[in-house]
């Protein structure tokens, strides 16, 4: 393979270069598909989302955007002017199905309910707070079958109306949120986060290549190579119409890092190479680099794409679309890397000179020679480190609060506190009741229940803060009777006169489908709960609305609080399948790779601990799992294993050639050891870029990642060899199995 590579580079070259135009045509006229909507987080077969489209289907759309105006001294007539203004504005919006607040409310039944009005709880913290002061106004959005840009447009155009409202009454607190509002501000940070962190990581390349190596054409190489690699992913999601919106960022970040990390490598090896020979011309230094370094890129690669692509198994869509990227990703850079090698070594003056004997070489011998005789201690105190962290493994905390992915300080978080202070909380968690023969649910039995489950579950559960039934629409003509005692459709008839028939039926079908097959029970409920434990009240009231039902009828838990909270139990689940099929992936790619079980076990273990370590690590701090987080597991032991097979690929080579367990070892600390810093400054630097993301489950993702490159470097520099001294996995002296053979 080094022979016709190097024969055709310039052919190759030309295809990359092709790959790469075409990858930047695709983007600059079909662009990325951005999907601004739920459908866009799951497979098309998970039973949550379907129920839950099932539910804005039956009735009124689950997703809406809340406008809140406090003014403190200002008298209530002046503040229900100044939301019928705005809300007079939102309503012409094309994604805004009906806008209701208290300006709603019928002359009639302002006259009826009297100071009732509000303390109705259909009113009383949904379109009034408790002391009267904040107003609100509720915004129905058209839901999911709205376009991507048709809905991030409306959001846009909302902020521009509460902007104008702030400006025209500087003394109210006017707040904008919601779960519409909430998932495109998710979107537009991550956009933002991209452009921001996409610059800083070229630009953290070309800073520690250019520290590293002093030249000017190893850090082109990294970068076109990273470049093309880059846009090679990106233009195939383009060429297939994925949707990235989300992933976009991580995607381009990790692409570049990797395929970095995999030309420092192969410069650090030409350097070696030139300096063991400088009077070879580039074709010699070439083919001896690539006879050396083919086989263990391709392994790294083989590993690292394992890891990414198996989080491919996973329902969200999202994810499964990041592993497939991410693996065209990595494949572009391993072949673009071995292509370009005889330019690097062309691109190499004939005066240059490289001293593998620096400081920095020099000291990782010192810590090849301290391992030697303390390699039983450095086993010991490696596991108990791994006991420690994987003791705080249980203490993980699993969340699904969309609204605590963004940082404290944020106008998200802060609008958020001040609608849960003020009105109800946003979040919904729903009941949907069906009678087994699929008769009607308008009658005094069904109704009552649904009253009295609603009142159960707010007594019950501490989270439930209020629940809304179509009781509370059929006590608004302000009479009072039991439903027992009344038939629904006497009810209704009697309400004919506070509300015209259109209006009547829109409130209804908040509670009731038009088929009056389907009861709706609404439950507020506050986040700050684990998904473990939503999931358990999810079953608890779906027991409780049975006993309250009977048997006679159908009980169904869905709504978005519950379906965040599925999205990540099954996220979780998917992913320890999917570390499942890593280790054993990677387990036969290094078996394959370095041509011994015994070593490939060895390798296993110092690919795992890291992993280990970062798993405890957000047991003890307590950051929590969510759907970015729970991806780390597949593919941090991808990245981790890395530097583990260029190290046991080297080691062993120089074993061959020395015949002497401990000179190897120096001789492995002094060559791939200065590679395996460089690689480990550059991945821990790129990851924790992602730190100062706004959008807090990418700085967490970033910050773990880079957490984990720094143990698995000590682990490659310090408990692989204490392992390989024990162990001896590759026999005594000079009998060893040649595994370098070139490519």
């Amino acid at each position: 393979m080094r022979e016709l590579l190097i024969r055709l580079y310039k052919p190759a070259l030309v295809a990359v270069v092709c790959v790469t135009v075409l990858s930047i045509s695709l983007l600059a006229t079909r662009g990325l598909r951005k999907d601004y909507s739920l459908r866009a987080f799951v497979a098309s077969n998970s039973p949550a989302y379907e129920e839950l489209r099932q539910l804005m289907d039956e009735f009124v759309s689950n997703e809406f955007a809340l406008i809140a105006v406090r003014a403190e001294d200002v008298e209530p007539a002046a503040t229900m002017e100044f939301v019928e203004r705005i809300a007079s504005e939102v309503a012409g919006l094309p994604q805004v199905q009906r806008v209701t607040s208290l300006a709603d409310v019928p002359a009639l039944l302002r006259r009826v309910l009297g100071d009732r009005l509000r303390n109705h709880p259909l009113f009383v913290d949904n379109f009034v707070s408790r002391d009267g002061k904040t107003l609100a106004i509720l915004l129905q959005m058209s839901g999911e079958n709205a376009p991507g840009p048709v809905r991030r447009e409306t959001v846009v155009r909302l902020r521009e109306i509460v902007s104008a409202a702030r400006a025209s009454w500087p003394e109210a607190r006017i707040v904008l949120a919601g779960p519409y509002v909430t998932l495109i501000d998710m979107y537009d940070y991550v956009d933002r986060d991209l452009r921001v962190f996409s610059t800083a990581a070229f630009a953290l390349v070309v800073v520690t290549l250019g520290l590293v190596f002093r030249r000017f054409a190893p850090a082109l190489f990294a970068l076109a190579v990273s470049a093309s690699a880059t846009l090679a992913a990106l233009g195939f999601a383009s060429a297939l119409a994925l949707p990235t919106a989300l992933i976009t960022q991580m995607i381009v970040i990790l692409v570049v890092v990797l395929s970095v990390a995999n030309c420092v490598h192969l410069a650090v090896a030409e350097e070696e190479e030139f300096v063991r020979a400088p009077f070879y011309d580039w074709r010699e230094r070439s083919r001896r680099v690539l006879g050396r370094m083919a086989a263990p890129c391709i392994g790294v690669m083989a590993t690292t794409a394992v890891g990414f692509g198996s989080v491919g198994i996973s329902s969200i869509t999202p994810v499964r679309n990041f592993g497939l990227l991410m693996v065209v990703g990595l494949v572009a850079a391993l072949v673009s890397s071995l292509c370009v090698i005889p330019w690097l070594a062309i691109a190499r003056p004939a005066a240059a000179h490289a001293d593998s004997r620096s400081t920095l070489a020099d000291g990782l011998r010192m810590v090849g020679v301290w391992v030697n005789p303390h390699r039983v201690g450095v086993l010991i105190a490696s596991l108990a480190i791994t006991l420690m962290f994987a003791a705080a493994i249980p203490w993980l905390k699993f969340e699904s609060d969309f609204v605590k992915s963004f940082r404290p300080e944020s106008e998200v978080r802060r609008s958020y506190a001040f609608i849960e202070s003020n009105l109800s909380p946003t979040g919904s968690m729903e009941i949907v009741v069906r009678r087994a023969d699929g008769a009607s649910v308008m009658t005094a039995e069904a109704i009552g229940a649904a009253k009295t489950v609603g009142e159960r579950a707010v007594a019950t559960f501490e989270p439930v803060r209020k629940a809304q039934t179509v009781a509370d629409i059929l006590s608004m003509d302000g009479f009072d009777v039991p439903f027992a005692e009344i038939d629904p459709k006497t009810k209704l008839g009697a309400m004919r006169r506070l509300f015209d028939q259109v209006t009547l039926s829109e409130i209804m079908r908040n509670f009731v489908n038009a088929a009056e097959t389907a009861l709706r029970i609404n439950l507020r409920v506050t986040e700050g709960v684990q998904v473990r434990q939503k999931l358990e009240m999810a079953s608890q009231l779906r027991t409780m609305a049975q006993d309250v039902f009977g048997p006679d009828y159908n009980i169904q838990i869905t709504g978005l609080y519950y379906f965040h909270a599925t999205l990540v139990s099954e996220l979780w689940r998917d992913q320890f399948r999917s570390l499942g099929i890593t280790v054993a992936a990677v387990f036969v790619v290094l078996m394959v790779t370095l041509r011994s079980v015994k070593v490939a076990m060895i390798a296993m273990i110092p690919a795992t601990l890291p992993v280990v370590i970062c798993l405890g690590a957000m047991g003890w701090i307590g950051i929590p799992v969510n759907m970015t987080t729970a991806m780390m597991l597949s593919v941090a032991m991808g990245i981790a294993v890395d530097d583990v097979v260029h190290y046991l690929w080297r080691f062993r080579a120089a074993l061959r050639e020395t015949g002497d367990y401990e000179m190897a070892l120096r001789t492995a600390h002094g060559s791939v050891g200065r590679a395996c810093v460089f690689t480990t400054v550059v991945l821990a630097l790129g990851f924790w870029i992602l730190t100062l993301s706004e959008f807090l489950p990418t700085a967490y993702f970033g910050g773990l990642l880079g957490f984990t490159m720094c143990g698995a470097l000590v682990a490659d520099l310090v408990l692989l060899p204490a392992m390989i001294l024990i162990f001896r996995p590759f026999g005594t002296g000079r009998v060893v199995a040649a595994i370098d053979t070139p490519l």
